[in-house]
Order: C-alpha cells, then sequence, then structure tokens
C-alpha cells in the first residue's frame, strides 16, 4: 500500500512541477487576458468510498488512449483550451478517457474539456461524436495559480452528473449511480504555447 501512495504522490508532484516551472511568476494579465494552453495533465483521485463501491459491485475503472495511472489515480494530457490565468475562467481540452467495465459490458468516455464557467466536465461518449455533461465542477475551495506561462488549478471537487448517472446506470442494468455521487478531486497543470 506504500509503494501504491508513493506512486500517487509522484504523479501528481511530476505533473504540479511541470506547471509551476511554467507558473512561477505572479500573473500580470489582465483579468479579460487569456491564454492558450499546450500541454500538462489533470490529475483525478478517485474518492475512496466511491471506488469501495465500484469495486464492490465489479466495476472496474481504467484509462483508454493517452491517459494514464491506475485506479484511485489517474491522468489525462492537457492539448488545448483558452483559460485566464488569473480567474480559471475558460476551458481546458484532454487526451485520452476512463473506460468503466463490468463482466463484458463497458461504456468509454474521452476527450474530456473543463469549463469552469459552465461548471462542468463534458466527454465523447464510445467514439459516437456526441458529447454529454459527465461531471459537476465544485471550485469553491480550488486554489488558482496562474500566469502568462501557464496555470495550476488544485482543490476541485467533481460528482456526477444526472446525464452520466443515467447512463451509468442503463448501461449497466443498476441502481447504483446517482446525480452528485462524490467522484474525487482534480489537479490540473497546464502550460500556454
Amino acid at each position: 500500500m506504500r509503494l501504491r501512495r508513493t506512486a500517487r504522490l509522484s504523479l501528481l508532484l511530476v505533473t504540479l512541477g511541470a506547471a509551476s516551472i511554467a507558473v512561477a511568476a505572479p500573473a500580470s494579465a489582465t483579468e479579460t487576458d487569456t491564454i492558450t494552453l499546450a500541454s500538462g495533465a489533470t490529475v483525478l483521485e478517485i474518492d475512496s468510498a466511491t471506488a469501495g463501491v465500484l469495486g464492490d459491485n465489479g466495476v472496474s475503472v481504467t484509462t483508454v488512449g493517452a491517459a494514464y495511472g491506475e485506479a484511485p489515480v489517474f491522468a489525462f494530457p492537457v492539448e488545448g483550451g483558452e483559460i485566464d490565468p488569473t480567474t480559471a475562467a475558460g476551458t481546458v481540452e484532454h487526451d485520452g478517457g476512463l473506460e468503466f467495465a463490468a463482466g463484458d459490458i463497458s461504456i468509454e468516455v474521452d476527450d474530456f474539456v473543463i469549463d469552469t464557467g459552465e461548471g462542468v466536465l463534458t466527454a465523447e461518449v464510445d467514439d459516437s461524436g456526441t458529447r454529454v455533461p459527465l461531471l459537476k465542477l465544485d471550485t469553491s475551495a480550488a486554489g488558482v495559480y496562474g500566469g502568462d506561462g501557464g496555470i495550476v488549478i488544485t482543490g476541485v471537487e467533481v460528482s456526477l452528473t444526472a446525464e452520466a448517472a443515467a447512463a451509468l446506470n442503463a448501461t449497466f442494468d443498476v441502481e447504483l449511480f446517482a446525480e452528485d455521487l462524490a467522484i474525487g478531486t482534480t489537479v490540473t497543470a497546464a502550460a500556454a504555447h
């Protein structure tokens, strides 16, 4: 268990370290300035109670595409977006995603887009081209550290949307998922072009 915790901490520190180099100077932009994001990652640590319930019900969560990590910590590479480095208002686009599977039934969500203005993370479902609201974002306790070189956003609590809960329940023929189910906490560290 100590090795797994150390690996999770190492993954988080590497991600934060890469972005902190780009954001070392305080923000000098005005409130209307945005930066174009080019690289970095968003790290999601799954809520331990939720991870336990998923495991107890035979639902596994694994990465797809460019995402990496293993339960309960996953990372999704940043591939674009526009964001205000002082307020974190804007979007962060990601590559990769997650697959939820139980037996021979699975559903894949990927190409995440965080929209801080709407307070939601959307995802493409099963490579269908259809985007759905997957997670609600609670930024009330978030920390924002930004500048012209990038941004770090810490402590964002995420929970399931009603649409995502309904889709997961229908896919697995269960009543396990509910709106506002705590999914976990995210940290985003992204560098500008």
